[in-house]
């Protein structure tokens, strides 16, 4: 064609339509399609004359967009990891710190005082409704007072006995001395009663606009998030799963899943750190709202991704088959500048159906795979004992090695390298973020038995910031372990962090009230010696004692204490007598 727009134009050189034809041609190539033959037009509309239909009559996966080949222009540029700081933790505390100074960072003074004036005031308000039920006192706790509370609720985590009472019992199989002398037990138990994480009255009713299934919780979960995410910013691989708190009382969003350990209880979404396990967000599930929830899955990763504050900065996040769908993918690639991996259900749409189904074609012995591409998402089916379904908008076509125990055909197993797909590896590598917080957390949370079901989550979420701060200590640079030497373990900063919060609070020894009015005898408070009286009578102790039915006998002697003017057998009756008050009772 001329350059000239004044001439007229006679048309296409017949060059310049066999090169079109021959890059239109390479380009069905590429998908997998192959060349078209030119179709009369009388059948230019039946089946018999479509390329896309095979013999079954199926259209296969080109149709949709999927195709063999992995082609990295139409995926795009990858996404550049970009994160909003160094990663890591974003405050270095000298090396004189302790333990309960990296819990502090989390579980700030703000929340706590917050926690206190909540507290303080459901009380005066239980008091002032129900006095009949509220007959103790209430003092206001001090911010050392709750610190000490706090820090035996971690050390009942640690030391599980069968009730909270049990913790101040005088048993000598069951006592812990230690306890009663930071807190009293009726002290310990009125502020588990009245602890409270929001104002009862001004919570929104049902029918209300504003009203929330979690407001009891939502300003406390709020303050933990910002904590979490200030705190801490993680590096590039995530990985986004569900926490279930134990509960069995009675709540509308209580959930049953009988294929887990904890198969009763409330269901939290989390998003941590796959290396470490640093959790940065965590939101309780509160059930459905009007009937179905569509996208749910879509909507709690897209939440997770953002208040996590990791939105466009080029992060990696693995989920399970429970979240995982090509069109949830597509939107995170395009829309958040977040790549993700996970695996997924065939029966979710999008997917390439020739490979996603019960027995694809070419995936029949160990370590058979097939893969598909659809713009920025690359599918995989791989055999393993069974077939393996992932998508992914990280990884291209590349594939690894395995090792696998393999039954031989005389019955032995031998260890084998199996190929397998490098999405596959990296998934099983970067998946359990949330499940070794989870692991972590179950070992020392307090999970003794209540009917509220915000305490439930309040101690969950604590023991999650315990765990956070556990892994803001490991990486300090200030607190790494000296040549030789092992980190410190969970069970021992646990203990250092309820020690400091404890602080050598001694609530329990002090005695409050009036002082007593009634006199004291002489026999407890003077020096009262052992004399001889030079003829023998019966002892007063053994005496008491037989007339109450504790002794059969009654014995007689000279000695006794000469101050008193009574006969004691030494040295026994001698000390009882000076030395009990409630002398009838011991006796």
């Amino acid at each position: 064609m001329s350059e000239s727009s004044d001439e007229e134009f006679d048309g296409f050189s017949p060059n310049e339509v066999d090169l079109a034809a021959q890059r239109y041609n390479d380009r069905l190539e590429q998908l997998g399609i192959g060349d078209l033959d030119v179709v009369d037009s009388d059948n230019e509309f039946s089946d018999e004359n479509d390329p896309l239909v095979d013999e079954a009559g199926d259209r296969p996966a080109e149709a949709d967009g999927w195709h063999a080949n992995f082609d990295y222009y139409e995926r795009g540029l990858p996404h550049i990891f970009l994160p909003r700081g160094n990663t890591g933790p974003t405050t270095v505390l000298d090396p004189d710190k302790e333990p309960v100074d990296f819990f502090s960072l989390l579980f700030t003074n703000a929340i706590l005082q917050y926690i206190i004036q909540e507290t303080d005031r459901y009380a005066n308000k239980q008091i002032r409704d129900l006095p009949d039920e509220n007959k103790s006192p209430w003092i206001t706790p001090t911010v050392e007072e709750m610190k000490a509370f706090l820090g035996l609720c971690f050390l009942m985590g640690i030391n599980v006995k069968p009730d909270i009472k049990s913790y101040w019992s005088t048993d000598v199989m069951l006592e812990t001395p230690y306890f009663s002398k930071v807190m009293k037990r009726d002290r310990y138990m009125q502020i588990m009663r009245y602890i409270h994480f929001s104002n009862s009255e001004q919570a929104p009713q049902p029918g209300d606009p504003n009203y929330s299934k979690l407001y009891k919780i939502e300003s406390l979960m709020d303050m933990f998030t910002d904590s979490m995410v200030s705190q801490y910013i993680p590096k590039r691989q995530l990985s986004v799963d569900e926490v279930m708190v134990p509960f069995k009382g009675r709540l509308s969003f209580k959930q049953y899943m009988p294929a887990k350990p904890t198969k009763w209880g409330i269901k939290m979404w989390a998003i941590a750190e796959a290396n470490t396990g640093y959790v940065s967000y965590c939101q309780v599930y509160c059930g459905k709202t009007d009937g179905a929830a569509p996208g749910l899955a879509n909507r709690v990763v897209k939440n997770c991704i953002e208040k996590a504050n990791i939105i466009g900065q080029g992060y990696h996040v693995y989920m399970d088959n429970y979240f995982t769908s090509p069109a949830l993918f597509t939107d995170l690639f395009q829309h958040f500048n977040t790549a993700a991996c996970g695996t997924v259900r065939i029966n979710r749409r999008e997917l390439p159906k020739d490979i996603m189904k019960k027995n694809p074609e070419g995936v029949i012995n160990r370590g058979d795979m097939q893969f598909r591409q659809k713009d920025a998402v690359a599918a995989v089916v791989w055999k393993d004992k069974k077939n393996v379904n992932l998508i992914s908008s990280i990884h291209d076509f590349s594939v690894g090695a395995v090792q696998r125990n393999v039954q031989q055909a005389d019955g032995i197993f031998q260890r084998q390298e199996i190929p397998c797909p490098q999405m596959i590896s990296d998934y099983t590598q970067y998946m359990g973020g949330v499940d070794r917080a989870d692991q972590y957390i179950q070992y020392y949370v307090f999970q003794h038995k209540t009917l509220k079901w915000p305490k439930r989550i309040f101690f969950t979420m604590i023991e999650m910031l315990k765990f956070d701060a556990f892994r803001l200590f490991l990486a300090s640079p200030h607190h790494q372990p000296g040549p030789g030497k092992r980190p410190t373990t969970f069970l021992k900063f646990s203990k250092a962090v309820a020690a400091g919060l404890i602080a050598g609070y001694t609530g329990g020894s002090v005695r409050k009230g009036r002082p007593s009015l009634v006199p004291v005898d002489d026999r407890l408070t003077q020096r009262h010696l052992p004399g001889s009286f030079g003829n023998k009578s019966w002892c007063h102790v053994c005496h008491m004692r037989v007339k109450n039915n504790q002794q059969e006998t009654c014995r007689q002697t000279k000695f006794g204490c000469l101050d008193c003017g009574k006969h004691l057998c030494l040295p026994e009756c001698f000390t009882v007598f000076h030395s009990v008050k409630k002398l009838l009772l011991v006796l």
